[in-house]
């Protein structure tokens, strides 16, 4: 028989063009791992969903004054206008800061003691969820081991001070009877035992321990955790947890919210910081004005006694001179002089305000620069008038306007004096708390709907990325013409999975001696029409060749060669031929339960010498069938198949009947076959569907033509017909006889 196909001497790539059937099929062929790991992900979800700890948000609102911001005052502009300075608005993002500032959080944590953690000793993981939804106290612990506590049980603690070394390190409070409890943990070497609402003093191997148990309620024997962390710590926690947002684009309303494992205790944080903040900036603007008033006061004497100067000054240089008072003229000159030096001190301060973040060449600058130039011109040509008077006028003109300027100084301080006193007596505040937290009465964490589907998912996800790497990594050829492309030898035939030869393979286990094989008992399963397909090729093939021995082989045990031998063989002898059914696996061989034959003589007692091939062989076993058993399994195997007798056998068994089909041991598993291949004529590699991979064939290849044998081509078996296989049911016809016979049998 000439070889059509060698194998390739390199295992050429993996096809990897994209199957959207290939995609459906390993889907499929997985459904129930990924069914099985979705669920586990599911379950785990609602594990978690339903035992975590809920987490509470409290939430208030803080509404900040708009800032206008404005170079820092000096002295005069205090001295002109200080009900400005507490005018001033604040900038939310700056107030944002201060919120999340440590000078506010450390107060609420001294406040509220936050450094301070108790809370009920609970069973891991199921014990929150008993207590959550249990409205009876029930004996804590476990048969009364653990103290675990499994209701409403509570404790507060007012004091609770212990050694730097033992800050975070948790003690355990145990509820005894007649208002007492019992204290153990690090540095005690006993339990020690107080009262409730008594400050005690314990002493341990690191420094005394200060607590006051102001409530504890409880059955005896039940357990809470105390644990007393730094106040940095606590501190840092609480920074970490504060969300300070603005809620709005430029609203200046801020939002800050907080979330915890106790919704009282989150409210009262958060009322507490929103009370500190605005009680700080009323402090801070009583502060300012203190200040201010303070500085203004000092300055009242020195601008009082510059006023009565220089009205000692006017009035002597008016009497000196024997001047009247100034006439209408010089009334007009001084008050524009004092109103063009105000305004031209007015544009100075707005061009350095405007300096501060333009140039100089700014639209803005050089309209403030031009205004400037205008008013200086303008306290220029009032100076040229002054000029222009007598000179005693001229004097006079200049004593009252340092007069006037004084006056107006001092009115100004005295106005604003007051003014600030106003303001510290009413002591109002640029930020005001809009809302107040409540306590909240359902959980934001874990969101049970969203944590169900986000498991779901996820498990989805991994189930599919398993299926696909699983058959990435393990799946073996599934495509007859990737097959081909990668080994270089035919496909003859393509044999689907039998529902038939499934229940036949259980009647072995369980009945006695009975003819299973398939093509005897169903001769039209699809199975054994594929069979006659290989039968046709075959019998073409051997057609005028000296030698008929046909040797099935594979890779691995599991394949299902038996049952493509037995199955063969039965064909080939319902079409004329006297065929010898050989098992030639001296390990592990089982032909003869296809054929209800009781274990006996074979094989391996002819190569031996112990029987001949007349005494030996079941005659008629089907019509024109003869099968030689293995025999009893021989200790040395492959030294009893590399003996002249096995080949002398094997002759003259061929010499007897027109094919003699060798069911052949694993070839990457033992020698076995690569020691008896020289004797066959034709041999055809079986492959598993889905599970022999291509490279195990190459190999089987090799190995087989280190004696000169050759690989006829390969027999696909365990072909799965179902409509599910979208990628090769139809392609390869195994599905399309199904659908046809199963029509033909309806009729």
């Amino acid at each position: 028989m000439k070889l059509k196909y060698q194998a390739s001497e390199g295992l050429s790539e993996r096809n990897d063009e994209f199957d959207p059937g290939s995609i459906i099929d390993t889907l499929i062929n997985h459904r129930k791992m990924i069914a099985a790991i979705t669920m586990a992900f599911i379950l785990v979800g609602a594990l978690y969903a339903f035992c975590a700890t809920p987490i509470y948000r409290a939430s208030i609102s803080i509404r900040v004054e708009d800032n206008s911001p404005t170079a820092l005052p000096d002295s005069k502009d205090l001295v002109r206008n200080a009900s400005s300075l507490f005018q001033e608005k604040s900038s939310a993002e700056s107030e944002m800061q201060i919120l999340r500032s440590k000078a506010i959080a450390m107060q609420t944590v001294d406040y509220l003691k936050l450094y301070i953690e108790a809370e009920p000793k609970r069973l891991p993981v199921l014990g929150g969820l008993i207590a959550r939804h249990t409205d009876t106290r029930m004996t804590p612990g476990i048969f009364g081991w653990g103290g675990f506590v499994w209701g409403d049980e509570s404790i507060s603690v007012s004091t609770f001070e212990v050694p730097r070394k033992q800050e975070g390190n948790a003690y355990t409070v145990t509820a005894l009877t007649g208002g007492q409890y019992q204290l153990r943990g690090p540095g005690l070497e006993q339990p020690v035992t107080g009262r409730v609402g008594v400050d005690e003093q314990f002493e341990t191997s690191h420094g005394p321990v200060n607590l006051l148990v102001s409530k504890l309620d409880g059955e005896s024997g039940a357990e809470f955790k105390l644990t007393r962390h730094s106040r940095q710590q606590a501190l840092e926690q609480l920074q970490k947890g504060l969300q300070v947002d603005e809620q709005g684009n430029k609203s200046n309303v801020l939002g800050v919210m907080l979330e915890g494992r106790d919704p009282v205790l989150v409210t009262n944080i958060l009322n507490d910081i929103g009370a500190v903040y605005v009680r700080q900036n009323v402090n801070e603007k009583g502060a300012n004005a203190e200040k201010s008033l303070n500085y203004l006061e000092q300055q009242l004497p020195g601008a009082k006694r510059q006023m009565e100067q220089a009205e000692e000054a006017y009035n002597t240089y008016r009497n000196s001179h024997g001047l009247l008072d100034a006439d209408e003229e010089s009334r007009l000159i001084l008050r524009q002089a004092t109103e063009a030096d105000s305004r031209l001190y007015d544009l100075k301060r707005q061009r350095q305000d405007l300096m501060a973040h333009l140039t100089a060449e700014h639209p803005s600058v050089v309209a403030i620069d031009q205004q400037i130039a205008s008013t200086n011109k303008y306290v220029e040509s009032l100076a040229a008038r002054v000029k222009s008077m007598p000179t005693a006028e001229q004097g006079a003109i200049r004593l009252m306007r340092d007069m006037r300027m004084s006056s107006d100084m001092y009115s100004a301080l005295r106005s604003n004096i007051d003014t600030l006193r106003l303001v510290k007596a009413g002591q109002s505040a640029s930020v005001q708390l809009l809302d107040t937290a409540d306590v909240p009465e359902r959980p934001v964490k874990p969101a049970k709907t969203l944590v169900l589907l986000i498991s779901a998912v996820l498990g989805l996800f991994v189930a599919i990325g398993l299926a696909f790497l699983r058959d990435y990594l393990f799946k073996g050829e599934a495509d007859p013409e990737e097959l081909e492309s990668r080994t270089g030898l035919t496909v003859y035939a393509t044999i689907p999975v039998s529902d038939q030869q499934e229940q036949l393979t259980q009647k072995m286990a369980i009945r006695g001696p009975e003819k299973l094989a398939l093509a005897f008992r169903y001769p039209m399963d699809p199975a054994v029409e594929a069979l006659r397909t290989m039968r046709a090729a075959l019998q073409f093939a051997l057609n005028g060749e000296r030698n008929n021995v046909v040797m099935l082989a594979g890779p691995l045990p599991g394949i299902g060669k038996s049952f493509l031998s037995a199955n063969l063989g039965t064909l080939l002898a319902s079409g004329g031929k006297r065929v010898l059914l050989v098992d030639g696996d001296l390990r592990r061989g089982h032909l003869n339960q296809y054929f209800g034959l009781q274990r006996g003589a074979g094989l391996a007692d002819l190569i031996t010498g112990e029987r001949s091939l007349e005494d030996t062989v079941h005659k008629e076993v089907l019509p024109n069938l003869d099968v030689l058993q293995c025999g009893e399994y021989p200790h040395d195997p492959a030294e009893l198949l590399l003996s002249a007798n096995f080949r002398a056998t094997i002759r003259a068994a061929s010499e007897q009947y027109d094919i003699v089909l060798l069911d052949a041991p694993a070839i990457l598993a033992v020698s076995d076959t690569v020691t008896m291949a020289p004797v066959a004529d034709s041999i055809f590699m079986v492959a598993r569907f889905a599970d022999t991979r291509a490279g195990e064939i190459s190999e089987s290849v090799k190995r087989l033509a280190q004696t000169g044998s050759k690989v006829e081509g390969i027999l696909l078996n365990g072909f799965k017909v179902s409509r599910g296989n979208y990628a090769q049911s139809r392609r390869y016809g195994g599905y399309a006889y199904d659908a046809y016979y199963s029509d033909s049998v309806t009729k």
